[in-house]
């Protein structure tokens, strides 16, 4: 397992997977900045590793507004998104509304990403043709 490991306000660690990256992103706090930087590392991370499928799992304390869910979500595609799939599973389930929100905006914008509170659901969907 590789960790990056820095000043920043979220804590981000990668598992290089047979078929997937595995993502894990953990902090307190939330906003578009943080939300961005933490999206593009893992964008990043797929196109250098060469992945196209991706488990991201969330464990932020707190979460952005619907209008920063928005602008990110938006941006997916210009981060390197359009060509993974994208299984996302949020720690906090108290965060379903605002995730549900974010994977509307996105499928709207023809990514490939699925909200899920089970990681073998996540896992089966993310390995399926």
């Amino acid at each position: 397992m590789d960790a990056i490991y820095s000043k920043k306000p979220y804590r981000l660690t990668f598992e290089y997977r047979p078929a997937y990256l595995y993502a894990h992103v953990e902090g307190e706090n939330d906003n578009y900045e943080i939300s961005s930087a933490y999206w593009q590392e893992i964008a990043d991370e797929c196109t250098n590793k060469e992945f196209d499928r991706v488990l991201i799992i969330e464990d932020i304390v707190e979460t952005g507004s619907l209008a920063e869910i928005y602008q990110l979500c938006s941006e997916f595609s210009r981060m390197g998104y359009d060509e993974i799939k994208i299984a996302f599973i949020d720690r906090r389930s108290d965060q379903e509304e605002q995730n549900k929100f974010g994977e509307l905006v996105a499928v709207n914008r023809g990514l490939n990403v699925k909200i899920f509170t089970d990681i073998d659901e996540a896992e089966k969907w993310l390995l399926s043709a």
